[in-house]
């Protein structure tokens, strides 16, 4: 705030002092002292719905990275660690598709998991959400998302790890979370 009332009195004085020319420099200055400092401001207060969402009970035990599990399994880990997690799975489909008796899908690339995904409730995320629970739940525990779309009524709500590293996606239709699905973001 401090940023964008100096750079708003340093171009009123640099206009009223009729400096021509430079008076086209200090409102870029300008215009570029406000976008930082607009900047600032939007971090602060993402910091501050966290820490509201933390006070109000919302179920973070977990850091902002184990929450971008699924049923404690995690994107980038070993298929081997999986397994140890999960035990074997049910069933293959294609090489690289298996699926669990808790109903959990990996998909996997040269013994790295790449994405898991659940269509019915049991499994939950690091942060206490699963299939069935409200879209405010969602929200409670993740915050708003990092972007949303609608596809004839199902809307995907996007969210990423602090380093962009992992993608979490919830559909959402008639208000209640129908899919989860936790990615490596490519």
């Amino acid at each position: 705030m401090k940023k964008i009332l100096a750079a708003i009195m340093l171009a009123t004085m640099i206009l009223s002092a009729g400096c021509g020319d430079k008076v086209e420099d200090v409102k870029q200055e300008a215009a570029s002292e406000v976008k930082e400092a607009a900047n600032d401001v939007k971090d602060a207060a993402a910091k501050v719905e966290q820490t509201a969402a933390e006070v109000a009970g919302t179920p973070t035990n977990a850091t902002v990275d184990e929450k971008f599990s699924l049923g404690g399994i995690a994107p980038g880990m070993s298929f081997d660690e999986a397994k140890k997690i999960l035990g074997e799975p049910a069933s293959q489909h294609d090489d690289d598709e298996f699926t669990f008796a808790n109903g959990l899908t990996v998909d996997v690339e040269r013994n790295v998991v790449e994405e898991i995904k659940i269509r019915q409730a049991g499994v939950k995320t690091g942060a206490g959400v699963e299939v069935g629970m409200t879209e405010q739940n969602l929200v409670d525990a993740y915050g708003r998302a990092d972007s949303t779309e609608n596809d004839d009524g199902v809307v995907e709500h996007k969210y990423y790890s602090g380093d962009r590293r992992i993608k979490m996606e919830f559909n959402v239709s008639n208000g209640s979370i129908i899919e989860i699905k936790c990615s490596l973001n490519d």
